[in-house]
């Protein structure tokens, strides 16, 4: 039989156990940053994704949306000004069935190149802001949905009750009427070469 003695000091083992609970700690905060950094590179190569079939804006653009500011810059790269004032937020659960009105959202999202299929049961941040260079009458709204900071949808709607509508960050009345005017001078000048 082997009897082994040690002289032990109380503050070293101290110190030893709050090395180990630091280092738990650090190990901890490190795996949680790692996941929120998983998740923000999915979103931005999705991002990056959808700008390069040329459905998106020429540029990418950020969708880190943990503070106001941030959050105003991406409408604002997105062609939207709003008023900083008014915004609101509050927490909701993406349905873990989506519905015939949440699965049109959901592709909405998807031609933005979000995937909200991804989110489903999930709770995010809801936040609103007063869009102010709507070129229509009435109150208009920019949605955004915020999930680890990071923006995983977005809208601009109409807040009203007959007539209203819901549209991607990036459709813009402006272009829809440009596009329109565009068309039908090609339709014209086409039709005008045909005659001659």
């Amino acid at each position: 039989m082997f009897i082994f003695t040690a002289k032990v000091n109380r503050k070293k083992i101290l110190l030893g156990a709050a090395a180990v609970v630091a280092l738990v700690l650090t190990a901890g905060v490190g795996v949680r940053l790692a996941g929120d950094v998983a998740a923000i590179s999915i979103w931005d190569t999705d991002t990056e994704a959808a700008a390069g079939s040329g459905e998106q804006a020429e540029e990418t653009v950020s969708t880190l949306a943990l503070t106001n500011e941030e959050r105003i810059a991406y409408l604002q790269a997105c062609g939207w000004e709003v008023d900083a004032n008014s915004c609101v937020m509050q927490e909701v659960i993406i349905p873990s069935d989506f519905d015939e009105t949440y699965q049109s959202y959901a592709e909405l999202q998807a031609r933005q190149g979000f995937d909200l299929e991804k989110l489903k049961g999930k709770r995010v941040k809801q936040i609103t802001y007063t869009v102010t260079n709507y070129p229509e009458e009435g109150e208009v709204i920019a949605e955004l949905l915020v999930y680890r900071g990071n923006i995983v949808a977005g809208d601009i709607c109409s807040m009203k009750t007959d007539g209203g509508f819901t549209r991607g960050l990036m459709d813009h009345p402006e272009r829809d009427q440009t596009q329109t005017d565009e068309t039908a001078d090609s339709t014209n000048t086409a039709k005008g070469e045909d005659s001659k």
